[in-house]
């Protein structure tokens, strides 16, 4: 399949998904080796390509570490439509190449879930090369009976800077607070359960912040919340864990403050009686920080949000 696309590349245009073309055409390379899925035992970070032409990178891009590139396939559109014979024949590819060096990476973020449905397929640099203080990303769709298309930041591509060593590990983490109420202001207190009946349900916000602090990056002049990874991990009435990436809401003291958006939809039109939920940050995407009732890598007993609706 890709041997076509390098085909087709060659002679359809060369479009921007955002207008202009990429630096250096951009174009297939055969000595471009697909990465593939290493177990976590070194520094991993993950760069986010989201619908709406945003992008985001959590934790530390290190020499030596994991790079996983994840890509919302349908931040792209244009060769959704192309068929060969009955059966779609497009496909998006992620590049990513290293400076000073030039070390470039490629491979599909696509995969099949049936012969008309796809979700995404994180791309993984297994190792990011030792001389590297940079690295520039770009994505390029195309397809059997379209215009192929780049998704390349206006031509100039997407960079995010590589550290040559990974950030402390964290310190401490805790200061439960949120909102539950109109006010729709932070509070410093936490209660558990968090009981959700149906006034909270419709009018107040709903939200769980807390606090982590590390060495060296939450107390640094300049905030750089990429280099700290949070999430919630959380489970439904005993079901299997979920985690979901958390929002950074800024300094507070020497530490930064992430938050849980409570999401009304799938909790107004979902059956459920309890979640159960915890916080964990890292800065190596390895090692954990987990917050619950208690705290350190194990955080101790889950906190609870409750139906009363």
């Amino acid at each position: 399949m890709k041997s076509a696309w390098k085909s087709l590349a060659l002679v359809l245009p060369l479009l921007a998904a955002c207008g202009g073309q990429p630096q250096q055409e951009n174009t297939p390379a055969d000595a471009a080796p697909e990465s593939q899925q290493a177990s976590l035992t070194t520094p991993t970070a993950t760069v986010r390509f989201l619908g709406g032409w945003s992008q985001e990178q959590r934790g530390a891009i290190v020499r030596g570490g994991q790079l996983v590139v994840d890509y919302e396939l349908y931040r792209m559109t244009d060769c959704h439509n192309s068929t060969y014979a009955g059966q779609q024949a497009w496909d998006t590819l992620a590049y990513v190449r290293f400076q000073p060096g030039g070390q470039l990476f490629s491979g599909s973020v696509k995969q099949a879930t049936g012969s008309t449905t796809f979700v995404n397929k994180p791309f993984v640099v297994p190792t990011v090369p030792a001389d590297a203080t940079s690295v520039e990303l770009w994505f390029f769709t195309s397809g059997r009976t379209c215009q192929s298309r780049y998704d390349s930041n206006y031509g100039q591509n997407y960079r995010f800077p590589v550290e040559a060593q990974s950030p402390a590990a964290v310190a401490w983490a805790g200061d439960w607070g949120g909102s539950f109420s109109r006010e729709c202001v932070h509070q410093n207190t936490l209660a558990n359960p968090i009981v959700l009946d149906s006034y909270v349900m419709e009018r107040a916000c709903k939200w769980v912040d807390a606090d982590v602090y590390v060495p060296g990056v939450t107390d640094a002049a300049t905030a750089r919340p990429e280099l700290v990874q949070a999430q919630v991990e959380f489970s439904v009435d005993g079901g299997p864990l979920q985690y979901k990436w958390l929002s950074y809401q800024g300094r507070v003291g020497n530490n930064h403050r992430w938050r849980w958006e409570v999401s009304s939809e799938p909790l107004q039109y979902t059956t459920w009686s309890q979640y159960q939920y915890a916080f964990r940050y890292s800065t190596d995407g390895v090692s954990w920080y987990r917050i619950a009732l208690g705290a350190g890598p194990s955080g101790g007993t889950a906190r609870t949000v409750q139906r009363a609706f």
